[in-house]
């Protein structure tokens, strides 16, 4: 007798833990079964992120969980990712903040930058560090009013200024084209000046093509390839200063969140940590080899000019301060990533070698970039 009532007390307890509050039980055989769209075209690393994070979750979750991923506009464009994901249309999506910025400027330092010397691994840290994941989910609740969970998933950094069809050796030649450029980019370029056109990433090649822009940046050498932008421009310039770090985010419907089990949304936190760091480090590879290659079919590297980039930092501390002035979020989303990067970033710089001071002793006459 006391078997059985220690066995119905342990079945009591293993049902009211599958079945708890806002729970379903989930198992390889009855699998929760998601539906999620990237803002991306399929062969994106972003995308491709995304692809990783959901196979992580399910592996990770022995098969209880399978989330099927889908590229930009296999069901709703490629800016209404955000808001399908809120309203249930998809279950999970992946998108950075740069698209919906009509809903929020504060998406400027929530996804991109400038970051105030911070690159993309800082900007993480002030993300699961510095207090940026709980501002983050003050951004969703009261400032975008989406019914989302986020995680941010920050890639493809460091980013080029773009591509053009002839030189560009100033920002007064800049001005005379019409030049695609995504977020802060697009904001602080028309400022200087520059006719901006902002457009999703599979629109950018035939835009070039049919002459309706003459200029575009995207991401870097492997990700542009992938588009083909090599085939309608042969310059391409970097560094950029309008985006060190892309900050994606992979979100999931609120609703579903709830009847997540509690192992099962740690299991999708993790998941995109582990996503995001295989992809990055994958994508570095993969720029490093594709730059060699873009070189060797005829395209040639320059290096952004420093008058660009330091007119593009000085407008653009005009710009901030205008939206921090304007928008208490914004100005709270700024003063949480000074605070962190004004202990962070001069402590590399102090403390860590310059990447170039060994690079050059071993490798100086590998670096390919060009001074017009």
């Amino acid at each position: 007798m006391k078997k059985f009532l220690a066995l119905l007390a342990g079945a009591a307890l293993g049902a009211l833990v599958a079945w708890a509050p806002g729970a379903e039980a989930q198992t390889a055989d009855r699998p929760l079964r998601l539906k999620g769209q990237s803002s991306h075209p399929a062969t994106a690393n972003f995308h491709l992120l995304f692809k990783l994070w959901a196979e992580n979750v399910e592996k990770m979750t022995g098969g209880r969980v399978k989330i099927e991923v889908m590229p930009a506009g296999a069901i709703v464009p490629a800016f209404e990712v955000f808001d399908a994901t809120s309203r249930g249309v998809l279950d999970v999506g992946a998108s950075p903040f740069g698209y919906i910025l009509g809903k929020s400027l504060a998406g400027i330092p929530m996804s991109h930058g400038p970051v105030f010397g911070m690159d993309g691994y800082d900007y993480w840290g002030w993300y699961l560090d510095g207090g940026g994941m709980e501002l983050l989910e003050e951004f969703y609740r009261d400032v975008l009013k989406l019914n989302v969970v986020g995680f941010p998933t920050p890639t493809d950094f460091p980013q080029g200024m773009g591509w053009f069809k002839r030189p560009i050796k100033s920002l007064e030649e800049l001005k005379g084209i019409k030049y695609r450029i995504y977020g802060i980019g697009a904001e602080t370029y028309g400022r200087l000046g520059v006719a901006v056109v902002t457009l999703p990433g599979g629109e950018i090649v035939p835009a070039l093509e049919r002459g309706v822009i003459e200029g575009a940046e995207w991401i870097n050498c492997a990700e542009d390839k992938k588009l083909g932008l090599n085939n309608v421009a042969k310059h391409y310039y970097t560094p950029g200063m309008h985006e060190p770090v892309t900050g994606g985010q992979i979100v999931v419907n609120k609703n579903v969140w709830a009847k997540l089990s509690p192992d099962i949304q740690e299991i999708m936190r993790a998941a995109a940590v582990d996503a995001t760091v295989r992809r990055n480090f994958i994508l570095n590879r993969e720029t490093a080899q594709a730059c060699l290659d873009l070189i060797n079919e005829g395209v040639t590297l320059h290096r952004t000019p420093d008058d660009i980039l330091l007119q593009f930092l000085n407008e653009w501390e005009k710009i901030q301060a205008e939206y921090a002035a304007k928008d208490p979020f914004y100005k709270k989303v700024i003063e949480s990533q000074k605070k962190y990067a004004e202990l962070i970033v001069p402590f590399k710089m102090s403390w860590y070698p310059p990447y170039d001071f060994a690079g050059n002793f071993y490798w100086k006459d590998k670096v390919y970039l060009t001074k017009d």
